[in-house]
């Protein structure tokens, strides 16, 4: 973050401007009790070096593990210094916001690239200048099909969805007036058919599957689309680690009528939870029903390749009441990261790279095993995590693991009973054999 410092004759005429005495005057609307009677416990002046010692010393007191094996929604993946060389270019900054075209050149043709790029992974037509993050997105997809298949009002959703995304379905579909959220059970630690055969009614307007799920399970669309259409309903691909598009076929090649997910894996540090970066992408045949920002590419009069929103009216950004969306603002500079990331691998250096989140996770799994300490709870294929019970219990295993610092896997037991003792692990490109070996040795040590 820049700092920029302004000069108390300055603060004054600020103040004076919009018209209150002082900046505490702007905290009026924050309960009394709420509020910090006291200044702040810090000196009244420093030198930038001497401040720069002290973050440095909070800093550290932070835990640095030594390898982290957490995934269950957020990736550790590595990103190129490129990257943050690119994004500093001024061609990509605007003034305005891209309702004029002639003044957002920049910004309209990295999010129309962005979306040509989420498009093509997800073997769909149309995608929008991306959402807030991967819940928020399932839930643009799962209204949008509503929308789309107007008098139908049941959602179906699969149990092996991530839980915080349907947390946030529950909390954001309930409010609309005759919609409902119907769970469909889990087996082998994939979508049960037989459970989504008899729920699938006349009402159903949508499915809603992870691809990979939740528990790092690879779905098989192609037959789970087979049976959603046959009951005329939509089949929505939901996916949390979007490097498995360079891996797994893309979901609109396999069944899914609308694609999204969270695609922050692309060119995107962890950041200690955000931002994000939620896709969805549609079929043509939907395209007006998108919610949030479209940006096509057209010529102007005189032949140039140029810029523009499209397909929506301004009503869907300014006006609450006219809008297919409230929560649709889009994640422009994250999205610049991942179209520049994108184009920086190219589909082979992306496959590449899935190709080792594939392999170090079949490593991390063997070795695991090998240590006694664990046992499979499916054999489902998988991307780059997966569930192991620990035998001696999870919490004892997060204790050596942390003891010896490293981040272990997601303990399940708080998300269902029937996961008592399940660890998620995940490996990606950056985690080393060596660092694997390590995590056993540990294990090892009885």
């Amino acid at each position: 973050m820049r700092y920029l410092p302004a000069a108390p004759a300055e603060d004054i005429a600020m103040l004076n401007a919009i018209g209150v005495q002082t900046v505490e005057d702007l905290l009026v609307g924050v309960p009394r009790n709420l509020r910090l009677d006291r200044p702040l416990a810090l000196p009244a002046q420093a030198s930038e070096l001497d401040v720069l010692r002290a973050l440095d010393g909070m800093a550290r007191r932070n835990t640095a593990f030594k390898a982290a094996f957490l995934g269950a929604g957020a990736y550790a993946h590595f990103v190129p210094a490129a990257i943050d060389a690119q994004i500093s270019r001024e061609e990509w900054f605007t003034a305005y916001t891209p309702y004029q075209p002639e003044v957002s050149q920049g910004t309209l043709q990295h999010i129309f690239e962005y979306q040509t790029l989420i498009a093509d992974l997800a073997g769909l037509d149309v995608s929008n200048a991306s959402l807030y993050d991967g819940g928020t997105s399932t839930v643009e997809a799962a209204l949008m099909a509503v929308r789309v298949q107007r008098k139908r009002k049941t959602i179906l959703v699969s149990e092996g969805l991530h839980p915080h995304y349907q947390e946030i379905l529950c909390t954001s579909v309930t409010p609309h007036e005759g919609l409902k959220l119907r769970p469909v059970a889990l087996k082998d630690g994939v979508t049960d058919l037989e459970d989504l055969k008899t729920k699938l009614d006349e009402d159903v307007a949508c499915v809603l599957v992870g691809y990979p799920n939740f528990l790092g399970a690879v779905e098989d669309l192609a037959v789970i689309g087979q049976c959603v259409h046959a009951a005329g309903a939509l089949l929505i691909s939901v996916t949390q680690e979007a490097m498995a598009l360079g891996w797994l076929e893309a979901p609109g090649k396999v069944g899914a009528d609308l694609a999204c997910g969270e695609a922050m894996s692309f060119g995107n540090e962890l950041n200690g939870g955000g931002p994000y970066l939620g896709f969805l992408v549609v079929k043509d045949a939907h395209k007006r029903e998108i919610p949030g920002r479209v940006v096509g590419q057209t010529k102007d009069l005189e032949g140039r390749t140029g810029y523009v929103l499209t397909l929506t009216a301004r009503e869907q950004h300014i006006r609450r009441d006219k809008a297919t969306s409230n929560i649709c603002s889009n994640q422009g500079l994250v999205a610049l990261r991942a179209n520049i990331f994108l184009q920086l691998a190219g589909p082979e250096g992306l496959q590449g790279l899935a190709a080792q989140n594939v392999a170090k996770a079949q490593y991390l799994r063997s070795r695991l095993l090998e240590t006694g300490r664990f046992e499979p709870v499916f054999d489902a294929p998988f991307f780059n995590e997966f569930p192991l019970r620990a035998k001696d219990g999870a919490s004892k295993i997060m204790e050596i693991c942390l003891a010896a610092g490293i981040l272990p896997g997601l303990d399940l037991t708080p998300y269902r009973a029937d996961w008592k003792d399940w660890m998620l692990w995940c490996a990606t490109e950056t985690i080393t054999r060596e660092q694997i070996d390590q995590l056993i040795a540990v294990l090892n040590i009885r």
